[in-house]
């Protein structure tokens, strides 16, 4: 699952606007940037084998600390306690933003549920391993990721919000690069060596937050002014 843990991240900012957008991403793909720098330290593993399914070439040999049902509880908590403890001017509905950043975390293991094969582990790397296997479909997974992009797109835009708006050029830009990136992890050759998806993917995901954050950045005075928001909460 790559487009849909976006998706549910541009919903979750409208659900709680004070949550940078940037936050999100994060937070709907730490499983991921862990799995990189997890498989970088050799204490996860991951073989290249095209075919194996319709959809991905990657067979996850073992990740139950990144991808384990219990491993990703455990990274929600911690994600949420440190967006909580996080020094900020603005504590007003503070615990409900910290609370949705574990969500959003969360989030990762239930996506991730409906496509992988099964291979998500419920606690160890011996326990019982989870997965519906989508991706042994071709269709049905592009079809769901896109669905799901759509989805978390226009609840950003109905649900608007004054300090983040919503500013259709840079959203365009930022929801074409990841149907991009997508279209090509999916119809492109297999990655190299499992050092180069460690390396694209953390460094992937880092820049895709940054882009975010600056999509969702927070409306400048200017722009408060012109919408007659000036001095308004």
């Amino acid at each position: 699952m790559f487009l849909g843990h976006y998706g549910v991240a541009l919903a979750l900012k409208r659900a709680e606007p004070k949550l940078s957008l940037g936050t999100l991403f994060v937070a709907v793909q730490l499983a991921d940037l862990l799995w990189g720098v997890f498989l970088l330290a050799g204490w996860e593993q991951v073989r290249i084998d095209p075919g194996y399914t319709a959809v991905t070439p990657l067979q996850f040999i073992e990740y139950p600390i990144s991808h384990s049902l219990f491993g990703m509880t455990m990274w929600a908590l911690v994600g949420a306690a440190a967006y909580y403890s996080w020094p900020t001017r603005d504590t007003s509905r503070h615990w409900q933003a910290a609370a949705l950043v574990g969500v959003a975390i969360l989030s990762h293991f239930a996506l991730d549920l409906l496509v992988h094969t099964p291979d998500l582990p419920i606690g160890g790397q011996d326990s019982l391993k989870l997965g519906l296997g989508l991706w042994n479909n071709p269709t049905a997974p592009l079809l769901l990721e896109l669905a799901m992009l759509a989805a978390g797109v226009a609840v950003y835009v109905v649900f608007r919000s004054r300090r983040h708006p919503a500013r259709p050029g840079r959203l365009a830009s930022l929801v074409l690069v990841l149907v991009a990136i997508y279209l090509v992890s999916f119809f492109g050759p297999p990655p190299p060596s499992v050092t180069a998806i460690a390396v694209t993917d953390i460094v992937g995901l880092l820049l895709l937050a940054a882009l975010a954050a600056w999509v969702d950045r927070r409306a400048t005075p200017a722009e408060l002014a012109a919408a007659g928001l000036q001095g308004r909460s």
